[in-house]
């Protein structure tokens, strides 16, 4: 009876700490051989704030309405650390009632006119969806905090660089 209760809880615990999902590749879990199987992958680079290879997935693959462009990005190590997409911004409410009944909601901001935005939160893994007023595109992110760490770090080196290069020049 003790082993099946922590069975039990040892597995619901594993279940409440599991990153997020999207299209079949689990943030923080999914390896690029995994994706690289799953989808017809290309790789376009390398992310300067992961230090690990960027794919685009060809969106017919993924059969998603709307979905008009789908980015991989891994860590130095090839586990996955964000999946960037692009949408028509028509389905914004959609995305952002889907996305709400699965993941806990940081932020939102949702004016009658105007920039739409929401943030949601599930594991290590921070999820954002921004439909820009001015604009027929939306983005919905999915971003390990290591990544979004490794970005905010990098960006403020670089501003910190730029004003110490204008300083010098004063």
């Amino acid at each position: 009876m003790k082993k099946g209760i922590a069975l039990a809880f040892s597995l619901f615990s594993a279940l409440s700490y599991a990153d997020p999902a999207i299209f079949k590749m689990e943030l923080g879990t999914t390896t690029e051989d995994q994706v690289k199987s799953m989808y017809s992958a290309k790789q376009t680079g390398v992310n300067k704030y992961s230090l690990g290879n960027m794919y685009d997935i060809p969106t017919g693959e993924v059969s998603f309405e709307g979905l008009k462009e789908l980015t991989a990005i891994f860590d130095k190590n090839g586990v996955l650390v964000g999946v960037l997409t692009t949408f028509n911004k028509s389905k914004f409410d959609y995305l952002n009632q889907a996305i709400g009944g699965k993941y806990k909601l940081v932020s939102q901001r949702i004016p009658f006119v105007g920039d739409k935005s929401a943030t949601y939160r599930d594991g290590a893994t921070e999820i954002s969806l921004n439909a820009p007023h001015m604009g027929f595109d939306m983005s919905m992110n999915y971003l390990r905090d290591e990544l979004t760490q490794a970005f905010n770090k990098q960006t403020e080196a670089e501003k910190r660089a730029k004003q110490n290069k204008e300083t010098s020049q004063l």
